[in-house]
């Protein structure tokens, strides 16, 4: 039967658990964020596939009447145009075809690029003449700066493609198109055929320096307000602005007046002069041996390049590819070219500074893979840096020069203003855990004194033929919750120190009053060396909880581990095994004699202390307590939290064995004894201190875990629990003795009182003569060395 205290005891605690779980939080992270940049980011992405899938079925719908190749030049940008201008997002929006055509609109000026179909790599003889028709396009090369012309040398290494059977077409590369359907069922083999792709044959070639090649140009244009190449004067548009100006060279005096005659593919058929109007500049650039090109045919399928810095703008941007086709009238499918936009992240950018420059939440988007190059941020950054190409660690000194390229930053390297510590911070701190997805990291920043809590979301295109991983990385101020610590100041500080205050001067009074009547023979008989040590472990278990005081430090941390758990076992070890005793002598059925000194008893303590520092020392170095920051969430509300934690569960599952294990035994043992009557030993307060133990120490595990969430108020909770078990404990075992103290040394009564007393005692003895003869009494007896021990007598 648990005794009324330890009732009253468990009904105080979980007031006082009630009140100390009543805690508002008032930060919040914003959850919402990730999911709009997420939103936000697929829908950019979404943007050029739609755009080049609409162009795609625009050809296949007979829009352009000769299916976009060199007649459809001007078609196709007049509706490139449009799309340019509602979408300035893109840099460029262009294709390229089998045959070598290549026209597009795009980067930082309104331009337009084509080149004519055919293969570079003809043969120049010794007066300057090209082989065949290509004269007109070995002297249609310009000069940039004065406009005078050029004839179009293929420099030595220079790449040109030459036909392989007079570019007759073979299954293309992919896996799909090079499965063999003739072993196949009819219905497997029908989705084969439909899957195969067929591809001009043709190879890339390197110029060497044993003949004089020429190349096809490919021009830069003006344009005017439609799109279309031009050197009209006052009719050339102009990024950026609706007035119109005229085409300029480089020098930006000479005007561009170019007419040059004759039957190029872009005439349709006949003789025209229009063809290089408004070009002034020439490149050696063959869509087919460009890597988007390439890998496009490789894979017959649409496709992402990865992310790459334009040198111009210092911006990121990416590729979309898709292949385009024409049909035979067998039915195959032969690969004709390959529409391409490339796209810049600054509608991104813009939309991350836009909604997160001036707040305090701080977005990044880096790529998953290593090194975690920047895509966009809402500090401004673009991520890119002007170095020197033969060495990416030199800054670029002059950005003009063209020894100098764009390089991208890595998110651990981004250093472009102060807000980016915060970045370049949380990302340490997220790569360390390995980019939980579902948990906050907290972080702080170099020049900031605040404490930041990042969330990470994945954002991938993933398929067969594309792999885009991405992170989007949401940062936001956080306040550090002080619940978990019991420092100066605090409400609770007070009252933990006057709780372990009480509780080790409540001890020190029984020990000093235990030392005081030391010869008198109810404090003999209890053996008060044995009492006293029970009484100071006590005291020193209060004692223990002033290092629940200060801040959670790795060394504050191992401390507590040491001293609560440490002086726990050894004031429990005592009342263990004087239970124990109790047991041994009279709770066995047993018939034999039993001798077991109070000295014998101390010793048997040990044990258990040295077992707990054999634990003790394990975990200190396996896993010790150690400061661990949390951070924890509630829909938007958010915790971050600095507690002493280990990193298993291990230590608490040993000590709810063992210490638990401790009280239970005792317990049961306690319980055996139960009828043993009071005169003859201390079993009534042995069950009550075992009896209270057990049942305040479930009471707080149970509130500590289930209703208490801060350490701090958790440490007070134990504090109170030590100072009650405690005190509760040595009261028992020491007032009763005081009391008996007190009682021999009161005078005897006199008279009809006296007279009364004697019959009483007389009563009495008959009584205990009664008991002795059916509960085989304990006797006292000293032994040699003047120990008491305590013998049973069958």
């Amino acid at each position: 039967m648990i005794s009324h205290p330890s009732l009253n005891a468990a009904a105080s605690f979980c007031v006082v658990a009630a009140l100390l779980s009543i805690h508002s939080v008032d930060a919040e992270f914003n959850f919402e964020v990730g999911n709009r940049i997420h939103e936000r980011v697929s829908v950019f992405m979404k943007t050029p596939t739609n755009i080049l899938f609409q162009i795609a079925r625009y050809r296949d719908n007979q829009g352009f009447s000769h299916d976009m190749h060199a007649p459809d030049r001007d078609a196709f940008f007049r509706f490139n145009d449009a799309l340019m201008e509602t979408y300035p997002e893109f840099q460029s929006i262009y294709y390229g075809l089998e045959d070598g055509m290549f026209a597009g609109h795009g980067f930082n000026n309104k331009i337009a690029n084509y080149r004519e179909p055919g293969h570079s790599g003809y043969s120049i003889d010794s007066n300057g003449i090209a082989e065949g028709d290509m004269q007109k396009h070995y002297t249609s090369c310009v000069n940039a700066t004065s406009g005078g012309p050029l004839p179009c040398d293929l420099a030595v290494g220079g790449k040109y493609t030459e036909c392989v059977n007079d570019c007759d077409i073979e299954k293309c590369a992919d896996q799909d198109s090079q499965r063999d359907c003739a072993t196949m069922g009819d219905l497997e083999r029908a989705a084969c055929e439909a899957n195969t792709k067929w591809c001009p044959s043709y190879t890339i070639k390197e110029a060497t320096d044993d003949m004089r090649r020429g190349y096809l140009v490919r021009s830069t244009y003006c344009i005017n307000s439609e799109g279309i190449p031009s050197q009209a004067p006052g009719e050339i548009a102009k990024k950026g602005t609706d007035e119109l100006g005229s085409c300029y060279f480089s020098d930006g005096v000479t005007l561009v007046d170019r007419k040059i005659e004759g039957d190029y593919a872009v005439c349709g058929g006949g003789v025209c002069n229009n063809t290089f109007e408004g070009a002034y500049i020439s490149r050696d650039y063959d869509p087919r041996w460009r890597e988007w090109y390439i890998t496009t045919k490789a894979l017959q399928k649409p496709n992402w390049s990865p992310p790459y810095p334009f040198f111009s703008s210092q911006e990121i941007g990416i590729t979309f590819s898709l292949p385009i086709y024409n049909m035979l009238d067998d039915g195959r499918d032969v690969f004709d070219g390959v529409l391409a936009v490339d796209y810049t992240f600054t509608d991104l950018s813009n939309f991350l500074r836009t909604n997160y420059q001036n707040s305090s939440t701080v977005v990044a988007i880096f790529e998953q893979e290593a090194p975690h190059y920047i895509v966009a941020t809402s500090t401004g950054s673009t991520g890119v840096k002007l170095v020197l190409k033969n060495d990416e660690e030199v800054p670029c000194p002059d950005p003009s020069s063209s020894d100098c390229k764009a390089a991208r930053v890595p998110a651990a390297e981004l250093a472009e203003n102060e807000m980016d510590t915060v970045i370049r911070n949380a990302f340490l701190r997220q790569q360390a855990e390995q980019f939980p997805q579902a948990r906050l990291i907290s972080s702080r920043s170099d020049n900031v004194d605040t404490l930041f809590a990042s969330e990470m979301k994945s954002f991938s295109i993933f398929d067969q033929s594309s792999k885009l991983e991405w992170q989007i990385m949401i940062t936001t101020p956080v306040e550090t919750e002080d619940a978990d610590t019991i420092v100066v100041g605090d409400s609770l500080f007070g009252v933990l120190i006057a709780t372990a205050s009480l509780g080790v001067v409540v001890c020190a009074v029984l020990v000093g009053l235990l030392i005081k009547n030391r010869a008198e023979r109810p404090v003999i008989t209890s053996d008060w060396r044995f009492l006293g040590a029970f009484v100071v472990s006590c005291s020193l278990l209060n004692l223990s909880c002033f290092a629940f005081l200060g801040p959670n430090t790795d060394e504050l941390c191992l401390l507590r581990m040491w001293l609560v758990h440490f002086f726990f076992v050894l004031a429990l070890s005592l009342l263990f095994v004087k239970t124990y005793r109790m047991y041994t002598l009279v709770g066995s059925n047993t018939f034999r004699r039993v001798t077991m000194s109070h000295a014998r008893t101390a010793r048997l303590a040990i044990p258990f202390v040295l077992l707990q520092t054999l634990i003790l020392l394990i975990f200190t170095f396996v896993d010790p307590s150690k400061s661990t920051e949390l951070i924890e969430s509630s829909g938007s509300d958010i915790t971050h939290r600095l507690i002493c934690s280990h990193k298993t569960p291990a230590f608490f599952i040993v000590m709810i064995v063992y210490e638990g294990g401790l009280i239970l035994v005792g317990c049961v043992l306690a319980f055996k004894t139960r009828n043993l009557e009071s005169e003859f030993n201390e079993s009534k307060e042995i069950i009550l201190s075992m009896y209270d133990t057990a049942v305040i120490s479930t009471i707080l595990l149970v509130v500590a875990n289930a209703a208490v969430v801060y350490q701090g108020q958790k440490r007070l909770l134990f504090s109170l629990g030590i100072f009650w078990t405690s005190c509760f404990a040595s009261c028992m075992f020491v007032l009763p003795r005081m009391m008996k103290v007190q009682k021999q040394r009161s005078p005897p009564s006199t008279g009809r009182h006296a007279m009364t007393a004697g019959i009483s005692e007389a009563a009495q003895r008959e009584h205990d003569a009664s008991a002795s003869s059916r509960m085989a009494p304990v006797r006292e007896s000293s032994t040699e060395n003047g120990e008491n021990e305590q013998t049973e007598n069958p």
